[in-house]
């Protein structure tokens, strides 16, 4: 009789631990889901956010509408943006550099239009001619990054920087004398 209440004790111990490890890796799943499905949410909120702010500077605006209609190719965007950015930080910079600053300008007036004219043409097009348009629209503005990075390099090319002056000194003094 007692082999057999510790065999009942021993079964229903072993049912309380079984219980209990389904129900907690039951939990540990839907914690992994859960914040997941959280992170998810959390993430396409900021996405909305950031589409619903609207910068003080028509250039941002326009590179965060671009952003925001064609999200498929926001790595082409933002190759063609950094680029922009990049001259015109030059350009601001060194107003004398007029190479940059004629771009600059360029990117600074342009782009904010040809992202207007084309939502505007996108507005009332069906989905395969929106789709069309904003690969037309990307490859221009990939087309003005490629030409600010162009402008860009040349500027830096000829520009002696304190580290070139330092390098041509070095070489100076320490080339062989010709004479010993």
């Amino acid at each position: 009789m007692l082999r057999i209440l510790l065999f009942l004790a021993a079964l229903v111990v072993l049912a309380f631990l079984a219980f209990g490890i389904v129900a907690l890796g039951g939990a540990v799943v839907a914690a992994v889901f859960g914040v997941r499905r959280v992170r998810q949410r959390l993430a396409a909120r900021k996405f909305q956010r950031m589409r619903q702010a609207t910068p003080a500077n028509p250039l941002d605006q326009a590179w965060s509408d671009v952003a925001g209609e064609a999200d498929w190719a926001a790595s082409r965007i933002a190759a063609a943006r950094t680029s922009c950015s990049r001259l015109l930080a030059i350009a601001d910079a060194d107003p004398l550099a007029t190479d940059a600053v004629d771009w600059a300008n360029v990117v600074r007036r342009r782009v904010p239009d040809l992202v207007a004219a084309c939502m505007a043409e996108s507005a009332d097009a069906t989905p395969s001619e929106r789709r069309r348009n904003l690969e037309d629209l990307i490859e221009s503005l990939e087309k003005i990054g490629a030409e600010a990075d162009r402008r860009r390099d040349r500027h830096r090319g000829t520009q002696v920087t304190p580290f070139q002056v330092q390098r041509t000194y070095v070489d100076q003094r320490t080339r062989p004398d010709p004479l010993n």
